[in-house]
């Protein structure tokens, strides 16, 4: 049978262990540090690094330091990625959880922060590589992301990644309450979509 031969991009996912770096083409996730508090808390109380679709949290120096200590951003069930250009250029974040009550969903949420570095596919690119590791080494069933009923670049990119929509929804993002949709990518249609077999970036 014949397999096409693997590029860089893909030979290097292949190898990357579900640990604290996650490499793409263009990109660097990495586990969140100390040293990046200073920043996180400048985009956690901006507008302009949430967007129209997202609620800024409002963490502080005090309450960020707190939760890198206890966890928060890094556990068995969660972890959240600082996504950086390979010339360590910050440009946002993106993280994941498993459901509680269903722990082979894994649930991921993304935010390009710098708005310049928006429209570039990085957020669809993190996303993809992520969901590449959720399935290949956490081994997840499916894959679940919620979006703001307005935000069509999101909606569009989800179909790309061949999301579908499960329901639309009321949900509450750090205390607004949004009307939204839910979309889903199940395992058997992730095994079969060209997206994550091929790689053209």
């Amino acid at each position: 049978m014949f397999r096409p031969t693997m590029s860089r991009p893909e030979q290097e996912r292949r190898m990357t262990i579900f640990g604290e770096t996650l490499f793409t083409p263009r990109l660097r996730l990495r586990k969140i540090t100390a040293d990046d508090l200073p920043l996180l808390v400048a985009w956690s109380n901006s507008e302009d690094a949430h967007g129209p679709y997202l609620t800024p949290d409002r963490l502080n120096l005090e309450t960020g330091r707190e939760k890198i200590e206890s966890g928060a951003f890094w556990s068995e069930k969660n972890k959240t990625f600082l996504i950086e250009r390979r010339d360590g250029t910050p440009v946002g974040l993106i993280n994941y959880w498993l459901r509680s009550e269903k722990r082979c969903c894994a649930v991921i949420k993304v935010k390009i922060t710098e708005p310049d570095q928006r429209g570039k596919g990085f957020g669809t690119e993190a996303q993809k590589y992520l969901i590449l590791n959720l399935f290949d080494r956490l081994k997840v069933e499916e894959v679940e992301m919620y979006t703001d009923i307005n935000n069509k670049a999101q909606q569009r990119c989800l179909g790309k990644l061949g999301f579908d929509l499960v329901e639309s929804l009321t949900y509450d993002d750090h205390q607004v309450r949004r009307l939204g949709h839910l979309y889903r990518l199940p395992e058997a249609r992730y095994h079969h979509h060209p997206v994550y077999r091929y790689h053209y970036e």
